[in-house]
């Protein structure tokens, strides 16, 4: 059951990286956060950063890894979370 769970949240998470590479190419944004963008450039940087962490999360409870390789994904993936986030966020904010 473990693995049904990691998979499905595994392809949200591909899903919102792959939503942040479309709107990084097209400038498509999703009808539910087209009045709260602003600036579609950081916010498509932002989400595929926040999927990518996500992967890495992921992966280290998909494949349980020991020692030095588990700290690695986590330090990593929360990083990568945590600076999508923030540009998400930035992108929200209007110009001065």
């Amino acid at each position: 059951m473990q693995y049904v769970v990691a998979g499905a949240l595994l392809a949200l998470s591909l899903a919102v990286a792959i939503s942040g590479v479309v709107e990084l190419v097209t400038g498509w944004i999703h009808p539910w956060e087209r009045a709260r963008v602003l600036r579609p450039v950081p916010h498509g940087i932002g989400q595929v950063l926040v999927g990518s962490g996500l992967c890495c999360l992921l992966g280290v409870l998909a494949f349980a890894p020991s020692g030095s390789v588990l700290a690695t994904l986590v330090a990593v993936g929360g990083g990568l979370f945590l600076a999508g986030t923030v540009l998400v966020g930035v992108s929200r904010f209007p110009d001065r």
